[in-house]
């Protein structure tokens, strides 16, 4: 396995009832001065909407937003899909540590049409 694809290695969440929670961790290979890298941590916000078993379509846009900083460590990821129509999914994706939020994400994905 390449290091960005074990750094965008989620996991399912252990709870039955956090369907869309998935676990993952910071990557050695992406640590920078006081935390890893802001596109692993990217990815891994996008990967999460990408493994939710309701995601519809492949994705065209991701905004990110660093609400703190990003510790070497475990996190927790929530992917919830908020408006699904016939071609467009809006996702709002955010990462969580010990101290909370550390980044939010919002991503839209969309079936591709033949035109």
């Amino acid at each position: 396995m390449q290091p960005l694809d074990e750094a965008i290695d989620l996991k399912p969440s252990a709870l039955q009832d956090s369907p869309h929670e998935f676990t993952g961790t910071t990557h050695p290979a992406y640590a920078n001065m006081v935390g890893p890298f802001g596109g692993t941590t990217a990815a891994q916000l996008l990967q999460s909407a990408m493994l939710h078993p309701d995601r519809l379509g492949d994705p065209v846009a991701l905004t990110v937003n660093f609400a703190a900083p990003v510790a070497d460590g475990n996190i927790r990821f929530v992917a919830r899909p908020v408006r699904t129509n016939r071609s467009t999914q809006h996702w709002i994706i955010e990462a969580h540590q010990a101290e909370g939020v550390v980044a939010t994400a919002t991503a839209v994905f969309a079936v591709r049409r033949e035109t």
